[in-house]
């Protein structure tokens, strides 16, 4: 694979360009590699064709215009390894595909969150200091990176997780306000069980989740949903995007919070 047409490839993936795009997006780059950038005119006259036509193909491939497409062009070019190698040329399709869906899946998930729902946790850890975490499974993670963050904000919080016992669990809810719960599922018994006792004892409880239509969705007061691809065939031990959304999603919750004045970082 020529360095070019890597280039080539990389702009037009997931693009819906048509044949005198592509001729022109073509021509920019192989002057890139054989000399300096083009003015836009120059680069019209030569291609026949207007400055116009060549602005929307740069809006297209996402740059506000000519001059920022030829700045992000240089940096790709001067990036790019004197020879690419069988290897390399191997995984470049794979790569972009898994890029291009892990992209698509962030957006899915951040489109469908209801942002009253953000708006009101936000509402309840301005209320609550004292947090109570729940995770289950491989979602332990997720509780404990949370938690972590919020004590280093000064939160008074406690984790506990599946292996932790019922009778545990209540002697200490009783010293909090707000369950926060991780379950892929939703459907959990242990998570189900722990979140009906938080309610009993007039806590607020708030659902991080890959299925919305869950048992414990349908108990929780608000609940989040980051796109599963598992979903349907529940073999949650497949690598996908649901973990890093999930955690993306986390960081953009904690950083509306302190645009808020909710939190603050010391």
């Amino acid at each position: 694979m020529e360095r070019s047409e890597k280039i080539f490839l990389d702009y037009v993936n997931d693009k819906e360009l048509n044949q005198s795009e592509r001729d022109i997006l073509a021509f920019l780059i192989e002057k890139r590699f054989v000399g300096g950038p083009l003015s836009i005119r120059k680069a019209a006259d030569e291609l026949f064709v207007s400055t116009t036509s060549i602005i929307r193909l740069c809006k297209k491939l996402g740059f506000s215009g000519y001059s920022e497409f030829i700045y992000h062009l240089g940096l790709k070019v001067s990036n790019l390894p004197e020879h690419i190698s069988e290897s390399v040329v191997g995984i470049h399709q794979p790569l972009e595909d898994k890029v291009s869906e892990f992209i698509q899946n962030y957006h899915l998930t951040f489109h469908s969150i209801d942002e009253t729902h953000i708006q009101a946790f936000l509402h309840e850890i301005e209320k609550h200091r004292k947090i109570y975490f729940y995770g289950a499974g491989f979602s332990t993670i997720f509780s404990d990176y949370l938690a972590k963050k919020l004590e280093l904000f000064g939160y008074y919080v406690s984790n506990a997780s599946t292996s932790d016992s019922r009778a545990l669990f209540f002697n200490n809810i009783q010293k909090y306000n707000l369950l926060i719960v991780f379950s892929r599922s939703g459907e959990t018994n242990k998570v189900i069980e722990k979140v009906k006792i938080a309610k009993d004892n007039g806590l607020k409880t708030v659902l991080f989740t890959g299925n919305n239509k869950s048992t414990t969705a349908q108990l929780a007061d608000i609940v989040f949903q980051v796109l599963d691809p598992t979903i349907e065939s529940q073999q949650e031990f497949q690598v996908t995007s649901y973990e890093s959304n999930m955690f993306m999603l986390i960081d953009i919750i904690l950083t509306l919070a302190i645009k808020q004045g909710i939190i603050t970082e010391f």
